[in-house]
């Protein structure tokens, strides 16, 4: 009599039937999610590629200046008939008040994903300049002949987020630096202002520290190329995974029959794509258990328990740039009232003198803001503060503190920083006449108040009829699962969480039925 089998024996059949079907089930998915990581870790490979719209889902169909195509509208205070708009297709110039708009490209860039311009100013000096912070850097127009050049910032090309006129000199802010330029501004000459903060923070934010984990970016470039091969292995794997497990179950099918010469070498290629596919997955099993974990917190519902956190920069697992401001900079204002310049970064907002000579301080503004920073954020005029986000378009009172709703007209009360909005707001804009409109992701063009559209800022037809989206921004919609909504509807939500749930105990069980096997053997 057979004795009964022992509990590692019992848990590795388990494991065994995991590691099997679970894989099979993330074939596609592993392959996709690694494909598409690579590429998304090295953007100025695909910089120049797009997918045409009869490619892209119906979700991201283009109307009314929606997903995030206008973000900016400001006008000339010389003739106010003649304004500037800019979202991700660039910049427009309309010379009738908004009826219509020409695009503005002669010099700028050409690529689809660098051309994304996050804001523009307008400098109207004796020889007007528009300025344009975009993906791809700074870029001043001059108005004269409307050609647009590249504004050298330094040796990398930053994002710029935000253009401040900050008394007679202009800032540019990009994600981890502040740039300014003194009169004359014609002259072009930027200079990196070294930004001190009273309190250099201590703590990493969890969401940071997960992105960087998922990407391998927490090693720097050693780590993302290692992560990239880890890419190439998941790929591997799903094939390898896939011809294991179809190969036997075709001989079957085919009986006892005399063997072929075919089917020699296929039981060659099987041998070996068993052998390596152990082999280089125990080799990367701990890379691949990071994935997979980081990887279920990348997207909601599970996102939001990171949303608040922090740890102790002694704990970050790779080296952290020494500038306390890297890669946390959303937005920033001027406020002329107090003279002083604040900063919304993902550690909270930062305020410091117009002098820049003084260290910045911890700012509390009790204002909703969504995890993921703001959209809008500038002075109300002497009242206050404008503060738009993915939750939400919010007017902070100066005096009062009160922070008031400007879609309701109610004191804003319960409002989440990690649940999106019904309208999700991209970009402000108000008229010469005292009109106010804002632009939301999936609505578009919306009034506030008591303005009304009156056939102005039509979208133009430029947009819709030649929409093409960037290959990154594709394959990041791919990434995340947010291109399948069409399908599945709000489902889509966990299918990032529930692979990467599945892609750690594909690993797991993997590691123990290794371990197991090689216990055995000895």
């Amino acid at each position: 009599m057979k004795d009964d089998p022992s509990l590692s024996e019992r848990l590795f059949v388990k494991s065994r039937w995991i590691h099997k079907w679970f894989g099979l089930i993330l074939i596609l998915f592993l392959t996709w999610m690694g494909l598409s990581g690579i590429l998304l870790n090295h953007p100025g490979l695909i910089s120049d590629l797009s997918v045409p719209g009869w490619l892209v889902p119906s979700q991201y169909r283009v109307q009314d200046w929606n997903r995030s195509r206008l973000i900016n509208l400001i006008y000339s205070e010389r003739s106010p008939d003649i304004a500037y708009a800019a979202g991700k297709e660039g910049v427009w110039k309309t010379v009738d008040g908004g009826s219509s708009f020409q695009p503005m490209t002669d010099g700028f860039p050409s690529s689809r994903f660098y051309r994304k311009t996050n804001h523009i100013f307008l400098w109207e000096g004796d020889s007007p300049l528009l300025f344009a912070g975009t993906d791809g850097g700074l870029f001043v127009c001059d108005l004269q002949d409307e050609s647009w050049q590249r504004v050298s910032l330094g040796e990398e090309t930053e994002r710029v987020l935000k253009i401040l006129m900050v008394r007679d000199q202009l800032v540019a802010f990009t994600p981890s630096h502040a740039y300014i330029c003194s009169q004359p501004v014609a002259e072009l000459q930027f200079r990196r202002l070294p930004l001190p903060r009273e309190e250099d923070s201590q703590q990493v934010s969890l969401v940071r520290l997960f992105f960087d984990l998922h990407g391998g970016s927490a090693w720097g470039l050693p780590g993302r190329l290692l992560f990239d091969f880890t890419g190439l292995v998941l790929v591997f794997l799903s094939v390898s995974g896939f011809y294991i497990w179809y190969f036997p179950g075709k001989r079957r099918a085919r009986g006892r029959a005399p063997t072929p010469s075919p089917e020699k070498s296929s039981r060659v290629l099987l041998r070996w794509l068993f052998k390596y596919h152990l082999k280089i997955g125990i080799w990367i099993a701990v890379i691949l258990s990071i994935i997979g974990v980081t990887g279920l917190f990348m997207r909601p519902p599970m996102l939001a328990l990171l949303a608040d956190g922090f740890m102790s920069r002694t704990w970050y697992p790779g080296v952290l740039p020494r500038n306390p401001w890297d890669g946390k900079i959303h937005n920033a204002l001027y406020d002329a009232v107090e003279d002083r310049i604040i900063i919304e970064a993902t550690d909270g907002f930062w305020s410091g003198s117009a002098d820049l000579d003084g260290p910045f301080v911890r700012q509390d503004l009790p204002v909703p803001v969504f995890v993921m920073g703001t959209t809008v954020f500038r002075s109300y005029s002497t009242a206050g503060f404008l503060v738009g986000s993915f939750n939400g378009i919010f007017r902070l009172e100066r005096a009062s503190g009160k922070v008031v709703d400007l879609l309701t007209g109610g004191e804003a009360v319960n409002i989440s920083s990690v649940r999106t909005a019904e309208f999700m707001v991209t970009g402000y804009f108000k008229t010469p006449q005292g009109e106010e409109f804002i632009t939301t992701h999936e609505q578009g063009l919306m009034p506030l108040g008591k303005a009304k559209l009156d056939g102005r800022f039509r979208m133009p037809s430029e947009i819709t009829t030649d929409y093409r989206m960037p290959m990154w921004n594709y394959l990041f919609e791919l990434h995340n699962g947010r291109v399948f909504k069409d399908l599945v509807g709000e489902l889509y939500v966990l299918i990032i969480p529930l692979g990467a749930f599945l892609l750690t105990f594909v690993t797991l069980s993997g590691t123990y039925d290794w371990i197991y096997l090689r216990i055995r053997r000895k």
